[in-house]
């Protein structure tokens, strides 16, 4: 996930975000539609939810959320 890939790295996003195409490469071209689509997960808590209760998601998992590490 590329663009996921490229937030976290800046610091945008918070860097225990997951999703399973950050775990695999494509070549196929229709995959790129599907790559800001979930499922997202917590990596700290392996779940849905991060440690604060809240779902995991690039629009929440963002800095200024409690349990938010960047960098």
């Amino acid at each position: 996930m590329k663009s996921l890939q490229i937030q976290i790295e800046k610091g945008s996003l918070c860097r225990s975000i997951r999703t399973k195409t950050m775990f695999y490469q494509s070549d196929d071209p229709a995959m790129a539609d599907h790559e800001e689509r979930g499922p997202f997960w917590c990596g700290r808590t392996q779940g849905l939810y991060g440690p604060d209760g809240e779902i995991a998601e690039p629009e929440k998992c963002k800095p200024g959320r409690t349990c938010c590490e960047t960098g």
